[in-house]
């Protein structure tokens, strides 16, 4: 129904985006990244950790658990196609990449995760914590499991009560308001070059009417 309905998003190929500082189990992280690619050879997952050995435990890790897989073909696609371990020089910087890619899923798998999640701006579902995996989001958590992909979440917001309700804004100035907001608005209008704007507003003023 995109595009026929206002109330959906672009939600799909999902995504995750895992931040580590290496004190999380590799193994719980590997299966965190298979848990998106299992959805779709189109599906992208990702690890930024500024730990080498941290990275080289996950990608032991990957190799090691993904034959047990039942969607091994899936995940190994996914993987190869759109996966990614990225060695960034600090946690700082993983944030920064994060805020550019803007991901559906993101995991802070930090031993602090509150020092990070201020420097996080545009995802569409954080998970903060070791012990936080993106499929208790998905599943039992709470919060609504549709969420912006592809970057939108730069400017859009999971999938929410006001999505499905239609709402118009309401507006009532009083004499004195429209007295203080008149010149200001009469400005503004006369900048764009739209006189009509200016003088409906200014006609409301004592000494223009």
């Amino acid at each position: 129904m995109f595009g026929q309905v206002g109330i959906d998003m672009i939600a799909g190929p999902s995504e995750i985006l895992v931040l580590a500082d290496g004190t999380t189990p590799a193994d719980w992280v590997a299966m965190d990244l298979f848990s998106q690619a299992e959805h779709d050879e189109l599906a992208q997952s990702i690890l930024l950790s500024p730990d080498a050995d941290y990275l080289d435990a996950v990608r032991s890790s990957i190799d090691r658990l993904i034959d047990g897989m039942p969607r091994a073909s899936v995940i190994r696609t996914s993987l190869k196609d759109r996966g990614a371990l990225i060695r960034t020089r600090t946690m700082e910087e993983a944030c920064e990449i994060s805020n550019r890619i803007a991901p559906e899923h993101l995991e802070v798998s930090s031993y602090q995760p509150e020092r990070w999640e201020p420097l996080l701006r545009h995802a569409g579902a954080i998970f903060l914590g070791a012990y936080t995996s993106e499929s208790l989001g998905d599943y039992c958590a709470g919060p609504n499991h549709v969420l912006p992909t592809s970057g939108t979440a730069r400017f859009s917001s999971p999938l929410g009560v006001y999505d499905f309700q239609k709402r118009s804004s309401l507006i009532q100035v009083s004499e004195a308001g429209a007295r203080i907001l008149g010149p200001i608005a009469a400005e503004l209008a006369y900048g764009e070059g739209l006189q009509g704007h200016a003088r409906a507003a200014e006609m409301r003023l004592p000494e223009k009417g």
